[in-house]
């Protein structure tokens, strides 16, 4: 029997979300084809922080950080943003054409960053048509207005309907319908495949060890975390803040997790801050999980991947929303809260009373009911598992495949 290649692309340019969706991803395609060999393009700065799934391999990127305009900018080498771009469309198409993958997984950028996986695209599609070209695309991209904008500037509309032989939702049209929101064309709507949220696995460590190591005793254990924590730095302030000025004291034992990506004089300025007060302090775990499994409460923004770990765990949790950039944080956290699964503080209400009174609702709250659909990691092995198979391939207009599919994931 062949063993498949699988080729994952994950920008990265900012935080870690992209790159532990694919990890995680990566991690099911492992458990569901065996025999598959898998190649992971990133740009992430962490990306060997974080153990690999089995035949599994990294392809490092020159990495690219965005400026508080949204325009992109060479991280940390003295290079333009076009010549980073060059290198890396270089380096892309040297590892499609070297490694020859039977099917391509790009995460949530139809055309990569500024356009870098057009070669690739191209290529495959001149010289191995028989390559599954696959789009991930997460529960919510941005606002319609933006997102509907963004992707006609970058093509995504024709590369969805032209280019891509399936589209792998990661989320629920239920709750959010991506095909409405942002005027998908039919073709592209046809390749759709909705698959649910992504399920974590259960934590590696007991509470109760955990608790142990950071010292908690018997008070409520709150875990403040901010992704990447390269624009977190606020809500860890504000926290630390409420904690200090409060007239009476909150009865809890606190650890913050600054995330790998927050400038070292910030996390020097909140440990400060923090001095004599009942918090522990951990820069970047890839346990985190654990963690979050221990606390009794959890603070944090409302990413793709920290609101599907939250879920799994049936948590509670007291979201505060990235306040620039994009609305699907604002977005995914209100729908969350309106269906029950998670409290809610919006950015701009962020100060120490607030920041209280929303905790103490939130602890003195049951934990949410699950009603999602957190199947996600299931249905795209199988999607996956389905589009490797010869009889598999997309061809325009037909919808055979995506009803194969469906067929199958519910099943």
């Amino acid at each position: 029997m062949k063993k498949p290649k699988i080729l994952l692309y994950s920008h990265d340019t900012f935080g870690l979300g992209h790159l532990r969706r694919s990890l995680t991803i990566a991690a099911q395609i492992a458990r569901d084809i065996p025999q598959a060999h898998q190649l992971l393009i990133t740009g992430s700065m962490v990306a060997g922080a974080f153990d690999l799934p089995p035949r599994l391999d990294l392809i490092k990127l020159p990495a690219l950080s965005k400026r508080s305009s949204g325009r992109y900018k060479a991280r940390v080498l003295p290079l333009t943003l076009r010549q980073t771009i060059t290198w890396r469309e270089q380096m892309i198409l040297q590892a499609v054409s070297n490694f020859q993958p039977d099917l391509l997984l790009v995460d949530k950028t139809a055309a990569g960053v500024q356009g870098e996986l057009l070669p690739a695209l191209r290529y495959l599609k001149a010289y191995a048509p028989h390559t599954r070209l696959v789009l991930g695309m997460r529960d919510i991209e941005d606002s319609p207005e933006a997102t509907r904008r963004e992707w006609a500037a970058n093509g995504a509309p024709e590369l969805q309907a032209q280019m891509y032989d399936a589209i792998l939702l990661y989320g629920d049209q239920a709750i959010f319908d991506p095909v409405v929101a942002y005027k998908m064309s039919s073709v592209a709507a046809g390749k759709l495949v909705p698959c649910g949220y992504l399920r974590r696995a259960a934590p590696a460590r007991p509470a109760a060890d955990v608790r142990r190591e950071l010292d908690s005793g018997d008070r409520p254990l709150v875990v403040v975390t901010v992704g990447g924590g390269g624009d977190g730095y606020d809500i860890l302030k504000t926290y630390l803040e409420m904690v200090r000025q409060a007239d009476s004291p909150l009865h809890v034992h606190t650890l913050l997790v600054t995330g790998p990506l927050m400038p070292q004089g910030k996390r020097q300025a909140l440990r400060r801050l923090a001095a004599d007060l009942p918090v522990s302090f951990m820069e970047f775990t890839a346990d985190l999980d654990s963690y979050l499994a221990a606390a009794d409460l959890v603070v944090s923004m409302a990413g793709y991947n920290s609101v599907c770990e939250l879920l799994s765990l049936g948590k509670r949790a007291l979201l505060i929303p990235r306040g620039h950039t994009r609305a699907e944080q604002r977005i995914r956290a209100l729908i969350l809260a309106e269906r029950g699964q998670a409290h809610l503080l919006l950015p701009e209400e962020l100060n120490p009373g607030r920041l209280r009174q929303a905790i103490e609702r939130a602890l003195n709250s049951p934990p949410p009911a699950q009603t999602m659909n957190l199947n996600g990691l299931e249905n795209i092995g199988r999607a996956i598992s389905g589009l490797l198979r010869p009889e598999a391939v997309y061809r325009p207009p037909s919808q055979l495949q995506r009803h194969t599919i469906l067929e199958e994931l519910v099943a």
